[in-house]
C-alpha cells in the first residue's frame, strides 16, 4: 500500500510489534541448528537480488528464493545478512538508491512511492517485485528469514548506517531519486565534498532518532536471528573534526540497540545477535566516531566484523580486535576479498588469463591469512552479484571452502601483496643502491607439506616495470639469493614478470623479500618499479 510523505513523517517514530508466529517443530529445529553454527561463514547480500538482475519482474517469492537462498544451499555459508535498502545497482545511475527501502517499513521511504514512471527497467523491477510480495503477504525480509531457516541458515537483517551512493545523483537535492527524508531535511546532512555531501550528520538529534526508529522497527517487526549495522557504508558520521565529540552519541545508539535486542531475546525466548561491520583498525574507526573497543568492553555487540570501505584491503588488523575482545563474549570476524579487485596490470590478463574479479585461489589465500591472524569467522562481501556483474559462469567454489581453515590448509592459493594505501606496500620505486624490502605473509604450513610430499610447487612472482636485460638487479628471500637466470621471464611491453621457484625457501608466516638495483640500463630513462609481489602455492 502506498503512503504519502505526510504519513511518512507522522509514522516515522511509530513502531509496529509483530505478531509472534509458532514455527513447525522441523523448522524450529533447523533454526536451532543454524543459530548454533552461525558466523563461521557469513554472506552479505546487499538486497540486489530483489532487483531480479537476470529475471523478468516481478519475480515473486519463488524468484527471490532462487536468487538469494538457493546459491547458499550446497556451501559452508551458515549465516545470511540481508541488507534492507533498494539496490538496483547497474540498473540505476547511482548504483544504490540510498535511504530508500524495499520492505514493509512505516519509518523509511518506500521505493516507488509517488513515482509513476521509472527511469529504468531495473528500477521498476525492484518496485514491482516488492509490491507484489507485500500485497501477497510476503514481505521480502520475512520471506527470506523463513526460507533461510528451512535451508538451515541463520538470517540477520542488516542496515547500512549511512549509505551515500546518492551523492552521484545529478542536481542531487532536487533529483527525484534523492531520498525524500534527505530532501525535506537538508539541514540533517553533512553537506561537505564527495561522499560526505549527502551523509547524515549524526550530531543532529533528529538523525539519530530517525535511524533508531528504523533499527527498532526492524528488530520488533521481524523474526530475525540478529541485526547487523554496517558502518563501512559509509564511515562519514560527523562534520570534519567533530568525530571525537560525536563518538559518545554513536555509542549511546549502540546501547539502545543492544537494549532492544535484549528485549527481543526475552520475547522470543532465544538468542538474537547484534553484529557490526567496522572500517579498518580501531584507530580508523575512532577517527570516524566509531568506538568499537567500548562496544566490546561493555558487552553491547556479539560479533565485530573487521571490514574495509574498499573491498580489497588485506591483510586486516584482526589481532588488535581479538585483543580488545579479550574477557568479553564478542567474536571477531574478517571481511574477505570481494567482487571488486584492486587495480591490476593489464599484462596479468594477457599473460595469465586473469579475469576482472578475484580467483578462487585468491579468495582462499585471503581467507587463510585472516584465519591465521585469529579471525573466528569470515564475511563474504559483494560476491553474490559476480554472476550478474562479471561472469555468469562464476564458480562459487570458495563458498564451499573458506569457512574452515582445515579444509583450506592444502588447497592451491594465490597470495598478493596489497597496495600501500590499502594494507600492503605496493608499488615500490626501485632506486640504485637502495634495497626495497617487502613482507610476504603466508598462512600455509609449508614445512609440513614438504615433509608429507604434498607440496607440488611454490612460486614467487614479481612484476617489475621497465626492467631490461642490462639492468643489474639482485633478489633475496629470507636471506637466500634467488637466481634471476633461473627465473621464468615473461615480457609484455614495459612489464617484465619473473617467476622464481621458492618451494624450499618459502615458509609459513612472514617472509622477507629484498630487491636491490645495483646498476641500470643507461639507455632507459624510465625508473624501475616493483609493481606486484605474488606467491602461488600448489599442492599435489
Amino acid at each position: 500500500m502506498m503512503h504519502s510523505r505526510g504519513a511518512l513523517r507522522c509514522g516515522m517514530f511509530v513502531l509496529l510489534m509483530a505478531t509472534a508466529c509458532v514455527a513447525p517443530a522441523e523448522d524450529s529445529a533447523k533454526r536451532t541448528r543454524a543459530a548454533a553454527g552461525a558466523h563461521r561463514l557469513v554472506l552479505c547480500n546487499d538486497g540486489g537480488t530483489l532487483a531480479a538482475p537476470d529475471m523478468e519482474g516481478p519475480i515473486g517469492a519463488a524468484g527471490l528464493i532462487r536468487s538469494t537462498i538457493d546459491p547458499l544451499r550446497d556451501t559452508m555459508i551458515d549465516t545470511l545478512y540481508w541488507q534492507l535498502g533498494t539496490d538496483p545497482y547497474k540498473a540505476t545511475l547511482s548504483s544504490r538508491l540510498s535511504d530508500w527501502y524495499s520492505h514493509d517499513t512505516k519509518i523509511g521511504p518506500r521505493w516507488g512511492d509517488g513515482i509513476k514512471r521509472f527511469d529504468t527497467a531495473g528500477e521498476w523491477r525492484v518496485y514491482a517485485t516488492t509490491q507484489q510480495l507485500i500485497e501477497q503477504g510476503q514481505d521480502p525480509p520475512a520471506l527470506l528469514i523463513r526460507e533461510g531457516h528451512k535451508a538451515g541458515i541463520a538470517v540477520y537483517l542488516s542496515l547500512r548506517f549511512n549509505d551515500t551512493h546518492d551523492h552521484h545523483l545529478p542536481d542531487t537535492l532536487n533529483n527525484r531519486y534523492f531520498s525524500p527524508m534527505k530532501r525535506e531535511h537538508p539541514q540533517w546532512l553533512l553537506g561537505e565534498k564527495d561522499w560526505r555531501a549527502t551523509s547524515y550528520n549524526f550530531a543532529v538529534p533528529q538523525v539519530r532518532a530517525y535511524r533508531m526508529a528504523l533499527i527498532e522497527e526492524t528488530i520488533d517487526k521481524y523474526d530475525l536471528d540478529g541485526l547487523n549495522l554496517d558502518f563501512c557504508r559509509f564511515p562519514y558520521l560527523f562534520k570534519t573534526g567533530e568525530a571525537e565529540r560525536g563518538k559518545a552519541l554513536i555509542t549511546e545508539m549502540i546501547r539502545k540497540t543492544h537494549a532492544r535486542i535484549e528485549a527481543k531475546r526475552k520475547t522470543a525466548g532465544r538468542k538474537v545477535g547484534l553484529s557490526v561491520r567496522v572500517p579498518g583498525s580501531l584507530a580508523e574507526g575512532l577517527a570516524a566516531g566509531i568506538d568499537t573497543a567500548t562496544w566490546m568492553r561493555e558487552g553491547l555487540v556479539d560479533y565485530v566484523i573487521v571490514g574495509a570501505v574498499q573491498g580489497w584491503e588485506h591483510p586486516l588488523p584482526i589481532g588488535e580486535y581479538r585483543k580488545a575482545a579479550e574477557g568479553t563474549q564478542c567474536h571477531v570476524l574478517a571481511q574477505n576479498l570481494d567482487a571488486f579487485m584492486e587495480p591490476r596490470p593489464r599484462s596479468a590478463a594477457v599473460l595469465f588469463g586473469e579475469k576482472n574479479y578475484n580467483s578462487t585461489e585468491k579468495f582462499r589465500a585471503a581467507a587463510a591469512v585472516n584465519w591465521a591472524r585469529g579471525a573466528e569467522g569470515i564475511l563474504i562481501w559483494n560476491q553474490h552479484f559476480i554472476p550478474f556483474l562479471n561472469d555468469a559462469g562464476f564458480d562459487r567454489q570458495n563458498w564451499k571452502e573458506i569457512g574452515d581453515p582445515a579444509t583450506l590448509a592444502r588447497l592451491d592459493k594465490h597470495y598478493t601483496v596489497c597496495l600501500a594505501d590499502h594494507g600492503g606496500s605496493m608499488p615500490l620505486k626501485l632506486e640504485v643502491g637502495e634495497p626495497a624490502k617487502v613482507n610476504i605473509e603466508i598462512a600455509d604450513d609449508l614445512p609440513a607439506a614438504r615433509r608429507d610430499k604434498a607440496l607440488a610447487s611454490a612460486t614467487l612472482r614479481l612484476l617489475i616495470e621497465q626492467l631490461t636485460g642490462p639492468d643489474d638487479v639482485t633478489y633475496q628471500l629470507n636471506g637466500q639469493p634467488l637466481d634471476p637466470a633461473q627465473a621464468v621471464r615473461r615480457i609484455n611491453y614495459n612489464d617484465t614478470w619473473l617467476d622464481f621457484d621458492v618451494a624450499n625457501v618459502l615458509r609459513n608466516g612472514d617472509n622477507e623479500l629484498v630487491v636491490t638495483v645495483r646498476g641500470r640500463n643507461a639507455s632507459v630513462a624510465a625508473p624501475l618499479s616493483l609493481r606486484s609481489v605474488e606467491t602461488l602455492v600448489k599442492y599435489r
